[in-house]
């Protein structure tokens, strides 16, 4: 069995966050990405929350960090990593994996 590389933390409760684990599960054919919806915080995760540990030196990475650090884990998203460098496109990420859709806070079901 090969050694995990990655460990992405979700909120158990976000529907969307599920479906992306899935998703990531799947394109995982280098079996580098575990799921988890323990909060690596003092606090839960609020809903849409994704927080990726680096499971080689257990560091925690957010936002559109944490994502180049998922995508460079699974092959199918490496066309993606260019345009991960794309100020507009860091920041779309960067809100959508906060886990805060502004006025709504954790009562969305994003």
């Amino acid at each position: 069995m090969k050694k995990k590389t990655v460990r992405v933390h979700r909120n158990p409760d976000c529907a969307r966050c599920a479906r992306y684990a899935r998703m990531h599960q799947r394109l995982d054919w280098l079996d580098r990405v575990e799921d988890c919806v323990q909060s690596p915080f003092d606090r839960p995760m609020r809903m849409g929350e994704v927080v990726v540990r680096d499971l080689r030196d257990d560091r925690l990475h957010t936002g559109a960090d944490g994502m180049a650090l998922l995508a460079r884990q699974v092959p199918a998203y490496w066309p993606l990593l260019p345009l991960m460098a794309l100020p507009a496109l860091r920041r779309a990420i960067e809100r959508d994996v906060a886990g805060d859709c502004g006025d709504c806070g954790d009562a969305c079901t994003l």
